[in-house]
């Protein structure tokens, strides 16, 4: 009976292991993340098992996942602090393939979690989906460049990830990070897609010829004409900038529903025509920008 418990044990380790690192971002320092991240969590997630099968009873390998990703957000945290990156680590979507060129989301200020349906979402198209804090790219200690180019790097490096540059897509603050950061970036990026914006910040920091000067990737972008949230994304700044973008030969192509408010793709002011369209205007951008994605 022991011995068949140690080797349950033995064997359950080595799942966990498994389990709970395939699929992990890399980078230079992965390895030594993984290892000392396992020594961390997979005793936690091991106890949350044995816990679940005195209980209830049943095969521990049948509370492997549950109990795996309730400290999945931890884990992910503690692999990325020790990668040196800063705030929350991704959440990433793998294709069914398996692999995919890589699109990396950077969320509004509410977070993550409420764009995981677009992830998934993308994902299922063939697309290998990663998932930041949009607050870690547009921050008031403007290091958003360099945690943005770790972050490109490090979904690169993935297991899941196809050779070759990224798209970048953001979703409000998320999307005025990718216009501040993304757009300086035409090494690692393919295009940037941003869904309305925040663009109060640019008079804060330069001026919009300046700024619009700094362009590099192809730019789709979507606004609404009735957008007033906390005046961050302001339909005549945007217009602004499409007009200086024009006018400097840079490439920006701005999509405005003229019944849209902010966030339009999700919650209360979600508008299902708007959404669709804004969504094969992405999807056709992504395959045309991104040479050998899939057909759909």
């Amino acid at each position: 009976m022991k011995l068949a418990m140690r080797i349950s044990s033995y064997v359950l380790v080595n799942l966990l292991a498994a389990w709970f690192f395939s699929g992990e971002a890399g980078a230079v320092s992965l390895e030594q993340a993984k290892a000392q991240c396992h020594d961390k969590f997979v005793p936690v997630v091991r106890g949350c098992v044995r816990e679940k099968v005195a209980r209830n009873g049943g095969s521990a390998s049948q509370y492997i996942p549950g109990c795996r990703e309730s400290i999945m957000e931890e884990a992910r945290a503690c692999v990325s602090k020790l990668m040196g990156a800063e705030g929350p680590a991704e959440i990433d979507s793998a294709p069914p393939s398996g692999k995919g060129r890589v699109v990396l989301l950077l969320s509004g200020v509410d977070g993550t979690s409420p764009y995981k349906e677009y992830a998934e979402r993308l994902a299922k198209l063939g697309y290998y989906v990663v998932l930041i804090e949009g607050r870690q790219i547009l921050s008031e200690d403007r290091k958003g460049s360099d945690r943005l180019a770790k972050a490109i790097a490090a979904a690169q490096g993935s297991p899941n990830a196809l050779p070759g540059k990224v798209a970048v897509i953001g979703f409000s603050l998320g999307g005025g990070g990718a216009l501040a950061y993304a757009e300086r970036q035409p090494d690692a990026i393919a295009a940037v897609i941003a869904y309305y914006p925040a663009t109060s910040f640019i008079t804060k920091v330069t001026d919009m010829k300046t700024f619009v000067g700094n362009f590099q990737v192809p730019l789709l972008a979507f606004a609404g004409a009735r957008d007033s949230y906390k005046d961050c994304c302001r339909l005549a700044t945007i217009q602004a900038m499409e007009a200086t973008a024009k006018a400097t030969g840079k490439s920006m192509e701005l999509v405005v529903y003229p019944d849209a408010e902010h966030n339009f793709v999700k919650g209360d002011t979600y508008r299902a025509d708007d959404a669709d369209d804004a969504w094969k205007r992405t999807t056709a951008a992504l395959s045309q920008y991104l040479a050998d994605a899939p057909a759909h």
